[in-house]
């Protein structure tokens, strides 16, 4: 339960005891510093598979906390080494670029990293889980995003082939300063093993991703729900559905590329801000405003639903949408089913 901190003057091997103010490589329950006094990364020693004990790397499954402070500049590990660690905590205060796996030495073990914090508009941030699929879940409990940019993203040395899972995510910009945050998340971004999606609670920011939501609540910021503008190559997915979104300002476009046209927003409470699915992204996607029989979407005062697509294919079920002075903005020629007078 020490407290050590990474000097680096060896070379940048994590498992290097002489990089470490302890003279010791990290520990379980330990608190890990990274700070001003040196800022070259470690690239090696950080991997998962086998014990510390034979493999050569130290412990880094259980860390009490991991903090990168302002003024380190180096970032951790690569996109094909990363650092694997179930944390108890991560903060990201420093600058660089940040490959972050949650895993345990054992890659058949659930591993959980119950809080990320990421705080400086300079900081890019991979993260990965080692295992998603029905038997293992890796995942990170929380996540908040203060400042800087955000690659939820496959790991590739990951055989299962399944996204990284994040239980909660949150965009939360300080005041002005939604311009900060910039988040990807690419596809099957849930938990494999609970069929349990991710919830998003956005404050501002842009985001973009092409995996299944669960709660999605919209204060304000930029979404794109399909493959643009930072999600690369366009490729259909499958389950695009959202269970519940609420908004109340921002712009939610929602264009989902989803293989199987059927892509839904479940229920909806649009109490501002737009809900457009006017865009030319995947339009040829048939997708559902509220499907289920008790499904609902409501729309207020201030509110607007741009349907507008050129393609007529956006179906919302006969008595789901009830308006409270919202704009709908639809194609000529739409077939509406209305009835006056109904809560």
């Amino acid at each position: 339960m020490a407290t050590n901190y990474w000097i680096g003057t060896t070379d940048t091997d994590w498992a290097t005891t002489t990089n470490w103010s302890e003279t010791a490589t990290p520990n379980a329950d330990d608190t890990i510093i990274f700070d001003s006094r040196q800022v070259t990364k470690p690239t090696t020693g950080m991997t998962d598979g086998g014990s510390a004990d034979d493999s050569g790397h130290a412990d880094n499954a259980t860390l009490d906390l991991l903090h990168f402070k302002a003024g380190y500049t180096g970032g951790i590990g690569t996109a094909a080494l990363p650092l694997c660690t179930a944390a108890d905590k991560v903060i990201i205060d420093g600058t660089g670029t940040y490959y972050i796996n949650c895993a345990t030495t054992d890659q058949s073990t659930d591993a959980t990293i119950p809080l990320v914090i990421i705080n400086n508009k300079s900081a890019i941030v991979y993260l990965f889980s080692n295992a998603n699929d029905a038997g293992n879940i890796c995942e990170f409990t929380d996540v908040y995003v203060i400042a800087g940019t955000l690659y939820v993203s496959y790991y590739d040395a990951d055989t299962d082939d399944q996204g990284c899972s994040i239980a909660n995510l949150y965009l939360a910009p300080k005041s002005g300063k939604s311009g900060d945050i910039t988040v990807v998340i690419e596809k099957d971004a849930y938990d494999v093993k609970n069929s349990t999606a991710m919830n998003i609670y956005m404050d501002g920011g842009t985001l973009s991703t092409d995996s299944q939501v669960g709660t999605f609540h919209v204060n304000s910021g930029t979404v794109y729900y399909g493959s643009e503008p930072n999600l690369g190559t366009a490729v259909a997915e499958t389950d695009m559905n959202i269970t519940l979104l609420k908004m109340w300002g921002g712009t939610f476009n929602w264009e989902p590329d989803d293989s199987g046209d059927d892509a839904y927003i479940a229920n909806a409470f649009i109490f501002g801000g737009t809900l457009d699915a006017s865009g030319t992204t995947s339009n040829d996607r048939t997708k559902v405003l509220c499907p289920g029989a008790t499904n609902r979407l409501y729309l207020f005062d201030g509110a607007t639903l741009n349907l507008k697509n050129g393609r007529g294919n956006i179906t919302v079920t006969a008595n789901k949408l009830i308006n409270f002075g919202g704009t709908i903005i639809t194609d000529s020629h739409t077939l509406m089913d209305v009835t006056y007078n109904t809560p």
